[in-house]
Parts: C-alpha cells; structure tokens; sequence
C-alpha cells in the first residue's frame, strides 16, 4: 500500500483537533503544507518531473476545505498567498460534457501528457495526437456525465449548487491540471451558499495523467470523478464540517467510486490500513482507514439499499456523522451496534476464507483480517483482560488442541481456532474521544459456569465491561458463525440524551419493558399532566435495550418548550414511567 509523507503530515495535523479549532501553530502548519504542496507540485511538473513523490495521494479535498473553512484566521500575509494558490486554475480552452451539465477546463499546451507513454511513442503526426487528445477528452466528459447520471437522477441526491458563472456560466466547472502532482483529484469550497449555513459551491480538479499510479489512465479519472462530485454534493447540499467528521466524507466519497464504476477496485490499495488495525474507532480521522471504509457503506447498501447512505447525508447538518449513521440504521428496526457487529462478521470471511454469493462481492481480493490477539486454551478456561477504543471491532483468536480417539483406538489430535469479534457500540465516546481505552474482560470456558453463555458444545463465554450496553459480542468457531450479535443488556430505566437538546440531538429513547416485542404505547406529559404527545409503535433494539424512539415534537409535529417532561410506556399491562430534560434554545 502506498502512502505519501503529505499525507501522513495532513493527518497528523488533524487528528488532535477532532472536537475543537485549529491551533495558531496548526493553522502554521497547515498554511506550509498547503504552499508546499502547490508550489512544489507546480514547479516540478512543469519542469517536466512527475510528480513531488512517486506515491499519491487519494484526495484533496480535506486540505482544501480545511484551507477554506479557517481562511479568515490566517494572516493578511498569508491570505494574500492562500488566496493566489486558492484561485481556480488557468486555462484556455474548454468545452461542454454532452449532459449539459459541467463544463472542462484545459490548457492545450498541457494535453501531450493526457496521453499514456506506450500510447504516445507510437504517434508519427500531430494529427494522431489531436484525435488521441480528443479520444481521452470525450471519455473523461462521459465519466463526468456518467457520475452526475447516477449520484443524481439515480441515487437522487441533489447536485451541486450554482456558482453563479464563476467558471464563465452556471455550469459546473471541472479542470484538468497538472497542479496536482501526486494527488488523484481535488473538490475545492469556494462560496458560502447562504451567511452561515456551511454549505458552499465547489469546483473540481482532475490530475491531468496518473502517471504511476495505482490505477491510470481513464480507470483512474473515472473513479476520481465519481469520488469528487459526491464531495461537491456533500459540501453544497448539506454541511462542509470536514475537521470533525473527515472519516465520513470520505468513506462515502470512496464507496461512490464503486457504486458508479465497480468494475474499476481502486479502493483495495487501502484497505489493509482497515483488515490490520479493526481496533481503531470507525469515526477515527486521521489515516487511510477513511478510504478503507468505503466497504462499510457497501455492506449497508447490500442490506438496505443506497437509500440508507443518502439519509445519513440529510440528517448530518443536524447531528455528527455517527449519530446520523446510527438514527440511519434505526430507521430500519435494527441497531447501529448489531449491524457493525454484523460488518466485523463479514470483515471475517475475506480472501481464503471467500464464500462466494456471501458477505462482500470482491471478498476474494481483500486481505484476511489481522486479530489483535491471539491466544491459546491450554486449560479448561482462558480470561483476557484489555481495552477498546470506542465504536470498534476487536477480533480475539482463542486456538485449542485436543486429543482424540479416533479408528482402530488410534490417537489423533484435533486443533479448535475460535474467533469472538467484541464489538464496542459506544458512539458518544466515538465521537467526542475516539483513542479513550474502555476496559474489558472476556472469559472463555471448556463448561458452564454462572454467568456464562454457550456458545457450542465445551464453550461458554462470559463478558464484562463498566457499561455493559455499549457491548456485543459473536464468534466464529472453525470459520463457522456459531453465535451472533449478542448484546449484554441491562434492564434501562431512564431516557436519553436527557437534557434532549433540538440543536443536537434527533431522537430521544424511550425505555420498554426488556421482554416487550411489538407495539408499545408512549404518552408523553408536562409537569401539568397535560397530554403533549401519545403513539404506538413498535419496540427497537438500541444499544442493546428495548425502547421506543421520539423526535421531541408534540402531536402537533411542533417543538416543546424547555422544561420537564414526564413519559409512560405500556406494554402487556406493563408500564414504565420516568422523567425527562427538553431544551429549545
């Protein structure tokens, strides 16, 4: 796998600042990397060298948005510079795709290196060369059309804002530049849509030839087309908020690649970053992971449907990315934690381990998975104590030998490999702290023992944690699934988030009785007893507890005043009742 030091260094810049603004010597940082990246990247290319390293990066788009979300923190010094590398790039010549709807920017002197060398040494006349111009021109528009064709009219996103003739008219406007040096493409945030909203109109730069990357050529514009538009979708309709969900943007950026062209598996160059280290947190920014992570929306897509990802796109300018990815999930009657579980399930069954017509389509070329430790059953038990980040899947490997009795009273031994994946499902931490070790304990016996659950026969497992909803496990003997989704739940008594805060939160969860399956009815009260709100609806599993769902509005589909609230559930001739925090601010 290939990473570049400019990479490495983008990240390490971001990943302290998950939670608050950059730094004066951030922003320091960030100004030196962005002008070195520029400069150096324009003066080597038009020197004729390839690139500033031999290895690439995937996207530009996070430096820039960074660029452009802190501009006015910068100095006057260095806004002048910003803004002189910042600008879209110079061309002379451009034309219309044949959907109408983006308009590509070149520059003829630079089209020579549009064409592949093997390509390129077989031309005799200038005339050859035009037509293979033309030929490589035409398939990029076609790529452009055909990204807009489906993230559009199919998917049903809606596209980019006007940047009202910014580029020479209201098309949107692509460059293809030879600026870029080793990154792929770049989606740029130039305009706030409205004072406020962040939400801006964008343009696109395309490498003008991948040279030496890992996939070249049309394959690679191609990719990079459809990876780009969606940022300019995610910036302009919905929320430019980079800094602190950088693992979203991406992940779904990565995920759009092969949804339009999947034939084209550029994403694998990643996902070893992924298959070694299932033990970082999913909304960890700050590696190759983000890429990586395209196969999670591959998994949802497979399950529910591309539906699934564009709703999380419509809930982000209201809550965090894994909040939007778990009230996404919820939608569906199941729980964020059962389905990530689920995911580290067929995380399992990669590359040797392939089922075809299961789990992932392309399983055969991703990685076997790395467990994060491996241990082995040498008595009639085995215990291991260890930590988890938050919103992660740990992969333990427990090996044990047995002797057997076999024909003719003959002795053959006999090797178990079990696999338990424990699955941390606590989002809040995920969001607000994704290096913070949550303790745990796992206990593997060859009998039953209180407290304990079988998982076949001469195994039984026994988990325990501080919080114990934020938890489940499953696991997998002889490649086997012999056990799935267990959640260790504790009975709930109270709602949560509570204060529920509208500028926040989109839900609130409501507790039901334990054993209660289907419909559930929910009252709603004020401090006056007065009936605010009543429903029936069925029971969810969330975070391993039964409760049913709220928006916080009245039955008037209005918000309520800030004050305490006062909810009763029944459910079999069961009821539960409690108190809880409403904020309209």
């Amino acid at each position: 796998m290939k990473k570049s030091f400019i990479v490495i260094y983008l990240f390490v810049l971001i990943l302290p600042v998950e939670a608050q603004s950059l730094s004066g010597s951030q922003l320091d940082s960030l100004y030196n990397l962005f002008i070195n990246m520029r400069t150096t990247n324009a003066k080597n290319v038009h020197a004729g060298i390839q690139s500033v390293s031999t290895e690439h990066i995937k996207c530009g788009f996070g430096i820039a948005s960074l660029i452009r979300t802190n501009f006015s923190r910068f100095t006057t010094t260095q806004q002048a510079m910003l803004k002189t590398l910042y600008d879209r790039p110079s061309s002379d010549t451009s034309f219309v795709t044949p959907g109408g709807f983006f308009r590509v920017h070149f520059t003829k002197a630079d089209t020579p290196d549009y064409i592949p060398d093997n390509i390129r040494k077989t031309v005799t006349t200038s005339g050859q060369m035009k037509l293979l111009q033309k030929e490589y021109l035409d398939s990029v528009a076609i790529a452009l059309d055909s990204a807009y064709n489906f993230e559009v009219n199919y998917l049903g996103y809606p596209p980019p804002p006007s940047d009202n003739g910014a580029g020479g008219d209201n098309l949107y406007d692509i460059y293809i530049s030879p600026d870029l040096g080793s990154e792929y493409g770049e989606t740029d945030p130039e305009d706030e849509v409205i004072s406020g909203s962040n939400r801006y109109t964008t343009y696109m730069m395309l490498n003008y030839n991948f040279k030496g990357f890992y996939t070249n050529g049309i394959s690679a514009a191609r990719v990079t087309t459809a990876h780009e538009f969606h940022h300019s979708i995610q910036a302009g309709n919905y929320i430019l908020r980079y800094d602190l969900d950088e693992f979203f943007y991406e992940l779904t950026s990565t995920s759009m690649e092969h949804f339009v062209y999947p034939e084209i598996r550029d994403y694998l160059q990643y996902l070893t970053t992924y298959f070694y280290n299932t033990q970082h947190s999913l909304g960890y920014n700050g590696t190759l992971q983000e890429y990586a992570l395209a196969i999670w929306n591959f998994y949802l897509k497979d399950l529910f449907g591309y539906g699934i990802i564009k709703r999380q796109w419509e809930l982000m300018p209201q809550m965090r990315a894994l909040q939007a990815i778990a009230n996404s999930i919820a939608d569906y009657n199941t729980s964020f934690g059962e389905q990530f579980n689920k995911f580290g399930i067929w995380t399992y069954y990669t590359n040797y381990r392939t089922k075809p017509g299961s789990y992932f389509e392309d399983a055969s070329y991703y990685p076997v998975v790395q467990p994060t430790a491996v241990l082995q059953m040498k008595d009639s038990t085995i215990s291991i104590n260890s930590t988890s980040v938050p919103v992660s899947n740990n992969f333990i490997t427990f090996t044990r030998k047995d002797t057997l009795v076999s024909t003719k009273d003959s002795l053959s031994s006999k090797v178990d490999t079990l696999v338990t994946i424990i699955t941390n499902i606590d989002i809040n931490n995920g969001i607000s702290n994704t290096t913070a070790e949550l303790p745990f304990n796992f206990t593997l016996y060859d009998y039953q023992q209180n407290g304990s659950t079988k998982l076949a026969d001469n195994y039984y497992e026994a988990f325990t944690a501080d919080k114990p909803a934020f938890w489940i496990t499953s696991a997998i003997l002889n490649t086997k699934v012999i056990d799935s989704t267990i959640y260790v739940v504790q009975n709930l008594d109270y709602a949560f988030p509570s204060p529920f805060n509208y500028k926040n939160n989109a839900f609130l969860y409501i507790p039901a009785q334990p054993d209660t399956y289907g419909d559930t009815f929910l009252n709603i009260y004020n401090v006056a007893m007065k009936l605010v709100y009543s429903t029936n609806q069925n029971v969810i599993n969330y975070l391993g507890h039964k409760v049913l769902r709220w928006n916080g509005l009245d039955n008037q589909n209005k918000k309520l005043s800030t004050g305490v609230y006062i909810y009763v559930t029944k459910s079999n001739n069961e009821i539960k009742k409690g108190k809880l925090v409403i904020l309209n601010e």
